[in-house]
């Protein structure tokens, strides 16, 4: 495109997520590498119409307009290296992901199957981008990262993405699935119960969350307060607790799956999209001895940076 097309026609991009049954979208231009808000709506899922026409609307005054979301779905995930047998070596059947490699380091692939049923769903959408939570993550956490390995955690409510990274590396990645209620069975992968920094005593030294009577107590404590706020806070309680629990046990995952380098891990920091509270962070502290850190997590802001950065001219 010419000097005179690109003054007719700016490069402009729509963002947008899918969370509890919204769409969280964004409308800007991308001059001189940065991304420039312009607008911002949130549908409803249910009223998808009303967002394909915002977009057609769009494309009707800018004609390049670049669409790409974050790609949620859970049959996902990343692996260090870069080539299909790093795929291979943890069990991935190449032929049935797509893959994106970052940094010349590492792999995040999502499965094809529900790739495609992510573009159905928006049927009448022609994506340009789809970018991997892991990928997302990643972008978020380079401020923080040094030569040690840390644990990042990005939780959408009911999902959360869990990777160790140090500089310019992935060490492990696994998506967690965060049940409301809590599974009296252990992973199958993994099946161990706490952490300890003695690997070989880890299932003997350290008791699980779960088997601490704290639901009882906090439901105690909790009666005595505003009665319509009982169940809510138990609940999130509750969630919480099971969120610690699939945490300890993909750490658990990272300490002995030998396919793996590890090392001790130190700092936790989670992004959160939902509202988890401190309880997670006090857990882990407590717990597990680690420092812990909760921030505020809005995909719209990362992947304004991303795609200012994947289109510039």
């Amino acid at each position: 495109m010419g000097n005179i097309g690109r003054y007719f026609w700016p490069k402009t991009a729509l963002l947008f997520y899918v969370f509890e049954e919204r769409i969280y979208s964004a409308f800007g231009y991308i001059e001189d590498g940065k991304f420039d808000l312009q607008e911002k709506r949130e549908i409803e899922i249910s009223k998808i119409k009303e967002f394909t026409e915002w977009l057609d609307e769009i494309r009707q005054t800018y004609p390049k307009t670049y669409i790409c979301a974050m790609l949620d779905t859970t049959n996902q995930g990343a692996v260090p290296g870069c080539s299909k047998a790093s795929l291979e070596k943890y069990g991935i059947d190449a032929a049935l992901v797509h893959t994106l490699c970052v940094e010349d380091s590492w792999l995040a692939y999502t499965s094809l199957v529900e790739m495609k049923w992510f573009e159905q769903k928006f049927k009448d959408v022609e994506f340009d981008l789809l970018y991997s939570p892991f990928v997302l993550l990643y972008r978020k956490s380079l401020p923080l990262l040094d030569s040690e390995p840390s644990l990042f955690l990005l939780h959408q409510k009911g999902v959360a993405f869990l990777a160790v990274f140090s500089q310019n590396r992935l060490w492990y990645a696994q998506v967690l699935v965060i049940g409301t209620a809590q599974d009296e069975d252990l992973s199958a992968e993994g099946g161990h119960g706490g952490l300890s920094f003695d690997l070989e005593m880890i299932d003997e030294e350290v008791e699980s969350i779960s088997d601490i009577d704290l639901l009882g107590e906090f439901r105690e404590e909790i009666e005595q307060k505003n009665p319509e706020e009982n169940e809510s806070a138990f609940e999130l309680l509750e969630y919480n607790l099971n969120l610690f629990e699939e945490m300890k046990g993909a750490l658990s995952r990272f300490y002995h799956d030998e396919r793996y380098d590890h090392d001790f891990i130190e700092r936790v920091t989670i992004f959160d999209m939902d509202d988890l509270g401190n309880d997670l962070v006090r857990y882990i502290e407590d717990e597990l001895f680690m420092q812990a850190a909760l921030h505020s997590f809005d995909p719209i802001e990362v992947m304004s940076s991303l795609v200012a950065a994947d289109l510039k001219a």
